[in-house]
């Protein structure tokens, strides 16, 4: 009877799912197309808007930038959203699919899942259209800007070196000893490039070397330009520096110069050929060097060339060899109070402004700004502090009335309009971590290869781009390194203060960040479109309605207490990222939640954590779990055999000891891993104790940790505690084979006691 009534089931499951496949079948043979058609037309869309916009004003521009921006990147979240929703169905197994009437089902699930996706995807191709038609309306197309000409006017200083320059003394004094040879060393054309992020004092230390009487000493034939990222193309940009250079070296009586025509390049190095000469260039970039600094000609004579530039690769290249690269830096405590209160110190306003100052974090032009701003008062005190830096980041971001940060905001939008595509999401997403905290190299670009910021449609790996982002915004100064490797890598790093309010405040306008913290409280808008979710010490609870959608939500980075926010992690269901390291209140318990997040890519935990639970098996796409700081002695076999776990880290980790008395467990994690279908690169905090624990199908052939490291195929880096047992020899020699298979030459290995 039960066999019948199963036949009966089936015959009648089975044919309503033919009927389903035949009807839908049309809809799902593009679907494929359809979503890679999708992805072609959003980027058709943002390269239109770009080509078009580019042709602006920055401030003609603005609003109309905002507007299109916002929704094509709501557009791009929407599609992404999509694809996720419906990936798991549609490519990977079902855990629960065990019986044929489970499968049957699941297959059920997977046509119903097709048929959805598809009509999404037509209604989101369709707003795709929508958009793309009011961007080509909409907006106004001018005249292209290659059609103009540049000016390079030396004699107009900018604000930045009309200040009398404060904490300069020992940078001037360094820079000027560069002006002259060393005894016994030939006189030599050296190239000083003096480096750092924009408003650190560059011009200005230049500036002040250059008018230094020891200076107009030394050399006579002497010339300052200044460079714009504003130009309109690069052979104009070289014209426009040599010939400004000519007219300020060469006497005026001398020659009559044609701009036009004249061969700039082939004069200026006739004139320096036997000149002992000082040239300053404000403002460097690459292409513009490569092609003027043949026309400085090494006479033996000493000459000097002063670059300042915001990149660090700049610097390098330019002062190759005999030059010299001067990293700035930013301004002590007593230094930024002098430029801030300059003229308007007093006990009440320095009180008020500690906080205030850490966010200038010893930036000159951001003191030099603030300043500006409490001089606009009648009355500067602590409060108006306290007020400017509570509203500083709508300063750097928009006008205001008294705009005293104009200067500021053009260099950070410098900084923001040069990045674009995935780069720019990997700047904005700095804005996650609290202000002044240290940034570990691998921990950030993690996280950014699981928020699928470092894509690319080339054959490229993805890691090569997160590094390459990382790379980027080290060598434009944007974000400082604090720890170095011997191979000169930055292994620790931090934003500027300046920058991270800067960037916080873009992703909070553009709602890709959404911070709760005791200086940032929630606005009075929803967090529905929230795509990634920064508490510091908040109550979620008190902010977020019971009927909120979490469900754009992609990462959730939780620093002190959480505040209730373990209660909503479930709401967020397509997330990639949670970040609990830090958060103070997390409990064993609510791990069963977090271990239903199907789509997390990314996760670390904390000290309160004691225990991993056996679901965490539902981590599907689980590729780096990060348990160091926790109190977990004793790992889950589950959690190895996670299909995608890339990153394994703990501290003195082994495997559950049921686990390894289970000959079922054990047999299956033997499969997992002689089946090839171990992901795990990175393996460290375990202990090799050299004990043959790992109970196999035959008991005789009973393995240990380090031979079953051997069969984990992907692996590139192992970190375990090694501990002496009664069996020392077979121990050595297990020890000695796993490092050999794992680099494939033949090493001397040592072992470790644990103390």
């Amino acid at each position: 009877m039960e066999s019948a009534a199963v036949s009966a089931f089936l015959k009648s499951v089975m044919g309503r799912l033919f009927l389903l496949l035949e009807k839908e079948y049309s809809k799902h043979r593009g679907l494929a197309q359809e979503a890679q058609s999708i992805q072609h037309d959003l980027r058709m869309i943002a390269a239109t808007m770009d080509d078009q916009l580019c042709t602006m004003g920055r401030h003609e521009r603005s609003a109309i930038e905002r507007l299109y921006s916002a929704e094509i990147l709501d557009l791009a979240h929407d599609i992404e959203d999509c694809v996720d929703r419906f990936t798991h169905r549609l490519k990977c197994k079902s855990r629960a699919a065990s019986s044929l009437a489970h499968r049957v089902a699941h297959e059920l699930k997977k046509i119903q899942s097709r048929s959805s996706y598809a009509d999404e995807i037509h209604k989101l191709k369709k707003r795709l259209q929508e958009v793309r038609q009011r961007v080509i309306n909409s907006v106004p197309v001018g005249q292209p800007n290659g059609s103009t000409s540049m000016v390079l006017d030396s004699s107009k200083p900018c604000r930045a070196i009309t200040r009398n320059p404060v904490g300069m003394e020992k940078p001037m004094e360094e820079l000027l000893s560069l002006l002259h040879e060393v005894n016994g060393e030939p006189q030599q054309l050296r190239v000083i490039s003096i480096v750092g992020f924009g408003g650190l004092g560059k011009t200005t230390l230049a500036r002040a070397v250059y008018d230094s009487p020891d200076s107009k000493e030394t050399f006579h034939c002497r010339a300052w330009v200044s460079t714009t990222e504003t130009s309109p193309g690069i052979s104009q940009r070289i014209k426009a520096i040599l010939c400004n250079i000519l007219k300020q070296v060469v006497p005026k009586d001398s020659m009559d110069l044609d701009v036009t025509d004249y061969n700039h390049e082939t004069s200026l190095k006739e004139y320096l050929s036997d000149k002992r000469y000082l040239i300053v260039i404000d403002g460097v970039h690459m292409d513009e060097w490569k092609a003027v600094n043949s026309a400085f000609v090494d006479s033996s004579t000493g000459s000097r060339i002063i670059l300042t530039t915001t990149i660090q690769s700049v610097a390098n290249v330019c002062s190759h060899g005999n030059g010299y690269v001067y990293q700035m830096d930013t301004l002590g405590e007593e230094d930024s109070k002098k430029i801030a209160f300059s003229g308007i110190r007093s006990p009440e306003l320095e009180h008020g402004s500690a906080t205030l100052l850490g966010k200038c974090d010893g930036l000159p032009l951001a003191l030099v700004s603030v300043l500006d701003y409490l001089k606009s008062s009648t009355e500067p005190t602590g409060e108006l502090c306290a007020k400017l830096c509570r509203n500083l980041g709508s300063h750097l971001k928009e006008k205001h009335v008294h705009d005293n940060f104009s200067d500021l905001r053009k260099v950070l939008l410098d900084n923001y309009d040069s990045l674009a595509g995935y780069a720019l999401s990997c700047f904005l997403y700095l804005g996650i971590f609290p202000n002044n905290r240290p940034l570990k190299r691998k921990v950030v670009t993690r996280r950014w290869l699981a928020e699928g910021y470092a894509r690319s449609e080339c054959l490229r790996a993805e890691q090569e781009i997160a590094d390459e982002n990382f790379n980027k915004l080290i060598d434009w100064n944007i974000i400082r390194p604090i720890d170095k490797r011997n191979n000169s890598q930055v292994k620790t790093c931090r934003t500027h203060g300046i920058v991270h309010e800067f960037v916080l405040h873009k992703s909070l306008s553009h709602r890709f960040i959404m911070t709760l913290s005791p200086d940032h409280p929630r606005a009075s808008t929803n967090l529905n479109n929230a795509r990634h979710l920064s508490i510091h010490d908040g109550k979620l609870t008190e902010c977020v309605a019971s009927d909120e959608d979490l469900s754009r939500v992609r990462s959730l980075t939780v620093f002190g207490d959480a505040g209730g926010a373990n209660s909503f992690v479930h709401k967020c269901k397509l997330i990639r990222v949670l970040d609990l390291e830090e958060c103070t209140d997390l409990k064993d318990h609510d791990l069963k939640q977090i271990c239903k997040l199907w789509h997390l890519k990314y996760l670390s935990l904390g000290d309160t954590i004691h225990e991993l639970p056996r679901c965490i098996d539902g981590l599907h796409c689980l590729e780096t779990l990060d348990l160091r700081r926790t109190k977990i002695k004793s790992l889950p076999i589950e959690a190895i055999q996670l299909p995608h776990l890339t990153h394994l880290f703990g501290n003195k980790l082994m495997l559950d000891k049921d686990d390894l008395k289970n000959v079922n467990k054990m047999s299956k994690l033997e499969k997992f891993l002689s089946g090839k279908k171990s992901n795990l690169q990175t393996l460290a905090g375990f202990i090799a104790d050299g004990s043959k624990g790992f109970i196999c199908s035959k008991k005789e052939d009973s393995k240990g940790f380090l031979q079953f490291i051997m069969d984990m195929g992907k692996l590139r880096k192992v970190k375990i505690w090694c501990k002496r047992v009664s069996n020392s020899d077979d121990y050595i020699s297990d020890l000695s084979k796993a490092i050999q298979k794992l680099t494939k030459v033949s090493l001397i290995c040592a072992s470790h006691q644990l103390p």
